[in-house]
């Protein structure tokens, strides 16, 4: 009984599809340096409704090269083709490598959990890519990721999802700090579960995001 009541209060670990780990492809921090970015964000398809919020710390280790630490909790909405409409929250803590040549940037998340025992089961994990150009103040990028999620119980939860994205934002300085405005176009594959409701997508969808960047600090 103990197994499965920790099973159950981690089963939103991982549920819910989100719009994207991370940061756009701005480069924010000089080499050496650190900022901390707080990220929030709103995605509206027919039928569907997703909301982020996100925070992390960049470190600039060197020219070429940045990691991100960061969680970002999703809740998403999505009606069913029959009536139902789907609930889920899930969160991911995430660590995202770039590889940067001048002002052009990869950034690979990756995020995961999994756990078993007393009759149920938990797994789930998520692979997100970024390519993308920027600057201190602004960037452009596409991007895409796949996630999947499965928790075994007697109120099964399941999800599976494929995103492509386009987007670009602009970071307004502020002082030492920036405030950006990013604008997303998505195009999503999803299937989700929540015992007996289930609901699909299979189409385009719009984001907007609102972040606070730190100033830099050692």
């Amino acid at each position: 009984m103990k197994r499965i009541l920790v099973i159950l209060s981690l089963s939103a670990a991982c549920a819910a599809p989100p719009m994207g780990l991370g940061t756009g492809a701005r480069i924010p921090a000089a080499p050496g340096r650190n900022v901390i970015e707080g990220r929030t964000g709103l995605a509206v398809a027919s039928g569907r409704q997703t909301f982020q919020a996100e925070a992390s710390m960049r470190g600039q280790f060197a020219r070429w090269f940045a990691l991100e630490l960061g969680v970002a909790v999703t809740r998403a909405q999505q009606e069913g083709a029959d009536g139902d409409q789907v609930n889920l929250t899930g969160g991911f803590p995430y660590a995202r490598p770039r590889f940067q040549l001048d002002h052009v940037s990869l950034a690979i998340a990756l995020a995961g959990l999994g756990m078993g025992g007393g009759g149920g089961g938990i797994i789930g994990g998520i692979a997100d890519a970024q390519l993308g150009y920027g600057t201190a103040a602004w960037s452009v990028y596409v991007g895409a990721y796949a996630h999947g999620f499965e928790l075994v119980s007697e109120s099964p939860v399941d999800a599976s999802a494929r995103q492509l994205r386009l987007g670009g934002e602009y970071a307004f300085a502020m002082g030492a700090s920036r405030f950006g405005v990013a604008i997303e176009l998505y195009r999503q594959r999803e299937a989700l579960r929540n015992g007996d409701d289930q609901a699909d997508t299979d189409g385009f969808a719009g984001g907007l995001k609102l972040s606070i960047t730190s100033p830099e600090f050692r």
